[in-house]
């Protein structure tokens, strides 16, 4: 796994821990993400971002389709769960609080945080989901799952870099043989609290999704960013924070305050 940890230079720790998680089609160097932790330092905040096993990115961009194309949610909680036993074990070298864990995912990482809390919730303190889906078979809609089972192999579309991305029927068929993967149900039983960020501009994932986990889930926080699209008005690529959007500043600043509070 590729994982970049950012320490705040200033401030006498040990710091709180904020580990970012990408979504279906992301990487850690994606757009915004690898400043985040500009923001988040001056708070005072460790920021942790990486890269999935099976994300298919090697080096900067899309260059490992094969691994992209078994990349399994049960293989996305494993990376994860690696991620937080290394954290646990290495804290105090790196000046970190091992008991001040929090997940922030975004999308389809924004669902695996919240079904990871709900299964290992000894290494996650609060969990973050911006513009999550609440079931992860939103991700295949419209796909032929017939024809997709029969050739064991389909293809999904990559606007940004035009290339046609294989998907191997084993993603379907691992979500289908783990029932404890539904978001609504892990966010129901979810023992950690929740804080849901959505804009309702979202065309990729709508706020309805959501707004679906905000209901099931009785302690959750929820926040609607108005005129935001579902990567809040940024793109890739990104030079730093002068161009984050003004949607992306209110993300921050409410997941900063909602790290900072007692809830």
């Amino acid at each position: 796994m590729a994982v970049d940890l950012f320490i705040p230079e200033l401030g006498d720790g040990p710091f709180p821990v904020l580990v970012y998680g990408h979504g279906f089609k992301g990487f850690k160097d994606w757009g915004f993400i690898p400043h985040l932790h500009e923001f988040f330092e001056a708070h005072n905040t460790a920021i942790i971002t990486f890269n999935h096993t099976h994300n298919g990115v090697q080096a900067r961009d899309f260059d490992d389709l094969e691994h992209f194309a078994r990349n399994t949610v049960t293989q996305e909680l494993r990376d994860m769960e690696s991620l937080a036993k290394w954290i646990k074990q290495e804290a105090k070298s790196y000046n970190l609080q091992p008991d001040n864990l929090n997940w922030l995912g975004h999308s389809r990482g924004g669902a695996n945080a919240i079904v990871f809390a709900s299964l290992h919730p000894d290494y996650i303190q609060k969990v973050i989901a911006w513009s999550p889906v609440s079931d992860y078979f939103h991700l295949f809609r419209g796909m032929d799952l017939e024809k997709w089972k029969k050739e064991g192999r389909t293809f999904i579309a990559n606007t940004r870099t035009g290339q046609e991305m294989p998907l191997d029927y084993v993603i379907y068929e691992d979500l289908e043989s783990h029932e404890e993967y539904s978001v609504i149900d892990a966010a129901r039983a979810l023992g950690r609290p929740l804080f849901l960020l959505h804009g309702d501009a979202d065309q990729v994932v709508p706020i309805s999704h959501s707004r679906s986990i905000h209901g099931s889930c009785l302690h959750a926080m929820m926040q609607t960013l108005e005129g935001a699209d579902h990567t809040f008005n940024c793109s890739h690529p990104c030079s730093g924070p002068e161009e984050f959007s003004e949607s992306l500043w209110l993300a921050m600043d409410a997941t900063q305050a909602f790290l900072d509070s007692d809830f």
